[in-house]
């Protein structure tokens, strides 16, 4: 189905809706996809959870009324609007402030694929996860199993307001990998790979890049843990990604304002890193993984400032946060899926760049650590506590590698303390393209992070 052709009925949705309430809108969602995988002993080809519906939206003052619906032919969406309609009645109007639906708009957008997915074979698709798999198992006898993924994702999605009527047809194709090692009775696992948006020119990994991860996986085997204690560190880009998203993450989200679960609420046009720490949050930044033109509820996507020359400056929002807070809206209201509430949630949220070169701040540490390969983190937003674990660190004696690996490597502490810490920023930012994130232990959404190379001092449990 194109959801184009549903715009004339949710329409009429909605205007039935505006009878009841000052404020309503539709969202319509369509999403479709298949993951093509290889292991060392097996290959599958498995079509992924496809999601069709709509959900219809209602503002009477103090909550927004919603009804979902798992179709979008006009007699599924009479009733869910005749539900809708009974619950506003149930509910009532409450005196609260309005929300403003912004300047008309209709427009379409759709992310090209240079090599459309649906011009390969299924056999085709297959074989890029093939050979991956296939080169990683060439490289060194170590390699007992390797995995790798290729998926490719199409999502149209529709928004229809009392002054906009915005749809997007988003692609996203990914690569990952993931290999185990073993040797004298020791095994190691590492994992990466790339994701963007468009179409099946995604859908590889480079000769270089599978021959690097075999490499540090190999280094792993064996290797003993970090000595617990503080270490100047040099955080590469995708450590530092880490950092971005566990820090002002759930943190910097309006709706953790509001339910007073965020310590950054106190904190906003305060000090909360060096002068060198600068964060955004940008749903716009062309080609990422987690790209999108507009959020599901109308927001047109736009960079956001989170940190400003170690300010905090604003939170992300979706539309009632903002509406709540009295905060210009963001375009970070986001749902798992049109069953799912939307939340405020990050897109592709990364460190600014400076004026350092990785190389030389990595030469500059005397005794320190090259922290690489980010795994996996969390955070306390009400205590701003993190935890960041990555696969492995590198010793720097005198400014060199020493050769000594660690894995694996966990950072903690308070995020205030540890961004004051952050004296050197390289001048190259990279976002990457594998990440997913959770609200709690749910409502998952597909995020990226990234930055430059960060040097500063951490707290290594």
């Amino acid at each position: 189905m194109d959801l184009r052709d549903r715009k004339r009925a949710l329409s009429a949705t909605v205007d039935e809706l505006l009878r009841h309430v000052p404020y309503a809108h539709a969202f319509a969602q369509q999403r479709e996809g298949a993951a093509f995988r290889a292991t060392t002993r097996a290959t599958s080809i498995e079509p992924l959870d496809p999601v069709c519906g709509a959900v219809l939206s209602a503002w009477n003052g103090e909550a927004m009324l919603e009804v979902a619906v798992p179709a979008l032919d006009d007699e599924t969406l009479r009733a869910a609007a005749a539900r809708l309609t009974d619950l506003i009645a149930r509910e009532g109007s409450r005196p609260g402030p309005a929300i403003d639906p912004g300047p008309a708009l209709e427009r379409d957008f759709v992310v090209a694929e240079l090599v459309p997915a649906a011009s390969l074979t299924l056999d085709e698709r297959l074989g890029r996860a093939v050979a991956v798999k296939d080169r990683a198992h060439a490289l060194d006898a170590r390699v007992k199993n390797a995995v790798a993924r290729a998926t490719h994702v199409r999502t149209q999605e529709l928004f229809v307001s009392p002054a906009r009527r915005l749809y997007q047809d988003l692609r996203r194709a990914e690569l990952v990998c993931l290999i185990v090692m073993e040797a004298n009775g020791e095994a190691a696992d590492l994992h990466g790979g790339r994701g963007r948006q468009g179409g099946a020119e995604h859908l590889t990994l480079a000769d270089d890049d599978v021959a690097r991860l075999v490499e540090d996986c190999g280094r792993m085997l064996g290797a003993e843990r970090v000595p617990g204690g503080s270490w100047r560190c040099v955080l590469d880009a995708d450590v530092a990604g880490l950092l971005a998203h566990e820090a002002f993450g759930h943190g910097a989200e309006g709706d953790m304002f509001v339910k007073r679960r965020a310590r950054g609420a106190a904190y906003l046009g305060k000090r909360v890193g060096s002068e060198l720490v600068d964060l955004a949050d940008d749903p716009s930044l062309p080609g990422a993984a987690a790209s999108y033109f507009f959020d599901h509820e109308g927001q047109l996507a736009a960079p956001t400032t989170i940190i400003d020359k170690g300010v905090l400056v604003a939170p992300m929002t979706d539309l009632v946060s903002a509406t709540c807070l009295g905060v210009p809206r963001t375009a970070n209201g986001r749902r798992e899926s049109v069953q799912r509430k939307a939340y405020t949630r990050m897109s592709n949220t990364f460190f600014g760049k400076g004026t350092s070169k990785h190389d030389a701040l990595v030469a500059s540490i005397d005794d320190g650590l090259l922290v690489r390969h980010a795994r996996n983190g969390m955070e306390d937003p009400k205590g701003w506590g993190i935890q960041c674990e990555a696969y492995l660190a590198e010793e720097l004696k005198g400014g060199k590698r020493t050769g000594r690996v660690f894995s694996p490597v966990i950072l903690t502490g308070y995020v205030p303390e540890l961004l004051e810490s952050v004296d050197g920023v390289s001048d190259a930012v990279e976002i990457g393209g594998l990440g997913m994130c959770g609200k709690g232990y749910k409502e998952w959404v597909k995020v990226t992070d990234g930055g430059p190379s960060l040097r500063l001092t951490a707290r290594i449990a």
